[in-house]
């Protein structure tokens, strides 16, 4: 077992669709790092063209991103503020 499974014993359980999605959420955040703000218009068009994931998926990540604190959108432009604790 990685030590990450070791830390965290949900993830052996989390099916393949669960951890590919923790994979879209973990890249994109870090395309919103690199970036340090976007307009959200601009980001789901970069996303969709760049990855083909759909409007209503982003929007779903940036407001789970939101309510976790790790990006702020104002006036329609996402900020980056922090990486998750527990991402290496």
């Amino acid at each position: 077992m990685s030590e990450t499974q070791t830390h965290n014993p949900i993830l052996p359980h989390l099916d393949k669709f669960q951890q590919m999605k923790q994979g879209r959420m973990k890249c994109l955040l870090q395309e919103i790092e690199a970036l340090k703000e976007i307009p959200i218009s601009k980001f789901l068009s970069y996303i969709a063209m760049r990855y083909g994931i759909r409007r209503d998926t982003a929007l779903e990540y940036i407001r789970d991103w939101c309510d976790g604190g790790y990006i702020s959108v104002h006036s329609d432009i996402i900020k980056f503020i922090k990486k998750p604790e527990w991402w290496k």
